[in-house]
């Protein structure tokens, strides 16, 4: 690995160390105005704190146990073995050898035209990489090496664990929040005992305390998606650069782009909203449009960077042969 790749991906860890962090106080802040919301003391905030952490929790642990299965089936994805696949399987295991994975990721094939493809692994031990047919019958070898180096890039990187974390405790928040907004236009049973007991005082410390937990009911769920789509857009470009380095031929990623970004058809590749983010491209989202709510950066944008690095690379590969 090269210093400044080295660089970005210490980088890219501290970033996504703090996108934990600030995620983590934004779901505290939601539970504790839950807390105070249920019962009008400020006291119970520690409680609605700690429901936060019990519903992270769960959610974490559905995704722990079972996160890569659901999403593989969810994408009508088949393993493959190396005589099913041969081509495929010895690209995936040269990557494997390049981005320095400890075992040979399990390898996926999706039914359709579209190409595209994506990975998953909580751990570099239990990495999958799924591609669709399209991406086999549509890329020349160097390209879909490109992909395939993509997609181990994320592993390599922790990507999956990292935006897992953060996709969970966003879930948590949103969820909170929808819980916040509606125990303040439909609740008060709590809230009305406790201003009946403190008197009109506590009346106004109460519409003041909904006030606010209206607010951070709508503010935190925007906040922490700008955080998480913001964090998830540097992770590609990370992605790409890791590709880049293990091939030594980002031309190879940028060609696969230009073609994946151009075919994307979500009735020929169905996908949920949950699975789409991990795509090489999303195939969601407009081509080569520039989102602050969006996944993944402007196409465009990646393969201008990548072709900076081919000019920039010493040498080349040439295309490799077909095997």
């Amino acid at each position: 690995m090269s210093v400044a790749l080295w660089e970005a991906v210490a980088a890219n860890k501290r970033r996504s160390t703090w996108l934990i962090v600030l995620l983590g106080l934004l779901l505290a802040g939601m539970g504790g105005s839950l807390g105070m919301l249920m019962t009008g003391e400020i006291e119970t905030a520690f409680f609605g704190m700690f429901i936060g952490v019990v519903i992270w929790g769960v959610l974490l642990l559905v995704n722990l146990i079972g996160g890569e299965s659901v999403l593989l089936s969810s994408a009508n994805a088949r393993e493959v073995s190396h005589d099913d696949a041969p081509q495929l399987y010895n690209i995936v295991e040269e990557m494997r050898i390049a981005a320095a994975l400890p075992a040979m990721p399990r390898v996926f094939i999706i039914e359709s035209p579209v190409p595209n493809a994506f990975a998953v692994g909580l751990k570099p031990e239990r990495a999958c990489v799924a591609v669709t047919r399209g991406l086999l019958e549509r890329l020349t070898r160097d390209e879909l090496q490109g992909v395939v180096a993509h997609e181990l890039g994320h592993i390599a990187n922790r990507d999956t664990l990292f935006m897992t974390l953060a996709g969970v405790t966003l879930g948590a928040i949103v969820l909170l929040a929808d819980v916040g907004i509606r125990m303040v236009f439909w609740g008060g049973g709590g809230r009305q005992r406790s201003s009946r007991r403190q008197g009109g005082g506590g009346g106004a410390a109460m519409a003041i305390m909904m006030v606010v937990a209206l607010l951070l009911a709508i503010l935190a769920p925007l906040f922490a998606r700008l955080l998480y789509f913001a964090c998830s857009r540097q992770r590609e470009y990370l992605a790409d650069a890791s590709a880049a380095q293990f091939t030594r031929y980002p031309a190879g990623l940028a060609g696969a782009l230009r073609k994946i970004a151009g075919m994307q058809d979500s009735k020929q590749l169905p996908v949920n909203r949950a699975v789409a983010p991990m795509y090489a491209v999303n195939p969601l989202a407009a081509a080569g449009s520039a989102n602050i709510f969006g996944t993944h950066p402007p196409t465009t944008e990646r393969i201008r960077r990548l072709m900076v690095m081919q000019n920039e690379t010493p040498e080349a590969p040439p295309a490799n042969p077909a095997q």
